[in-house]
């Protein structure tokens, strides 16, 4: 019977316990080697799928801007071709008021006021519905000082402003990149539409403030006239979508969704917060890098 040394008996276990070891080493290095190639499939199988998922979505986007495009071109069509006929209703029903100015059959001028209202409202929509449609037209980026741009919008719309003696104040306004055509009529919706909805008590007061954010600068138009209720905020920059009546005030609807369609060309968002009957703040964001 051979009889090992407690020594030598040690380094026998120890080598066993170091066999066992490195096999469970090699079982976790397996195990760690199939998780991986797992992992990798799974990675795979990703990329594949977001690959797919690319290609359709530039597919669809392209699609997107096809039609985006062929609606614009539409609006434009139809618009710029109904122009001719409509100018020549108005011009006859032009000519047949003067002819049946004195005329005592009440009627026959009734008539007419209503071909003349009908014919100035439609010729308004079509030059709404083309300025939306031309919206996105211009591609050139420029330097714009909007000081300089609203002092020239309030020479501009002096006569309006006069008439409903409104107040226009501002704080000091940065120089922005953007597309000066959009930006002009962004300004120019606003405070139309500040005056429009103003208060009939008193004369109306619109402020531009801004804050500088860290990508983007956060413009605020605020006025003091009849306010939004919160229930109609979905509604205001829809195309076509009207609050009031004709009757109560004027205008087609487009002058907020063409807001809203600037603001986005800019890569920037447009919200309204308001209280009804004490004046409504229009914000929007245009970032100070467009891409």
């Amino acid at each position: 019977m051979l009889i090992l040394s407690t020594e030598t008996e040690s380094q026998i276990v120890a080598l066993e316990e170091t066999q066992l070891a490195i096999l469970n080493i090699l079982e976790d290095a397996q195990d760690e080697k199939v998780s991986l190639r797992d992992t990798q499939k799974a990675v795979i199988n990703i990329l594949e799928d977001y690959s797919v998922e690319k290609v359709r979505m530039e597919k669809m986007n392209s699609k997107l801007i096809s039609s985006n495009k062929e609606v614009e071109q539409f609006a434009y069509i139809a618009s710029h071709d109904l122009q001719e006929p409509l100018k020549t209703i108005s011009n006859y029903a032009g000519l047949l008021s003067k002819k049946y100015k004195e005329s005592s059959d009440k009627e026959v001028i009734q008539y007419l006021n209503v071909i003349n209202k009908a014919t100035s409202r439609m010729q308004l929509l079509i030059k709404d519905l083309l300025d939306y449609s031309r919206v996105g037209n211009d591609k050139t980026k420029v330097q714009i000082d909007c000081n300089i741009l609203l002092n020239e919008l309030k020479n501009d719309m002096e006569q309006s402003i006069t008439e409903s003696g409104a107040e226009v104040s501002s704080e000091k306004l940065p120089v922005i990149t953007g597309y000066l055509s959009g930006i002009k009529s962004l300004f120019q919706n606003l405070i139309s539409n500040a005056i429009k909805f103003r208060r009939r008590d008193g004369h109306p007061l619109i402020q531009f403030t801004i804050q500088s954010k860290e990508k983007e600068w956060l413009f605020a138009v605020k006025d003091d006239g009849i306010g939004i209720e919160k229930i109609y905020y979905g509604k205001l920059f829809v195309i076509f979508q009207r609050l009031h009546s004709r009757e109560e005030y004027s205008g087609t609807g487009i002058g907020l969704a063409q807001c809203k369609k600037i603001v986005e060309q800019h890569g920037g968002i447009i919200w309204v917060e308001s209280e009804f009957g004490k004046g409504s703040t229009f914000y929007f964001t245009i970032p100070k890098t467009i891409q």
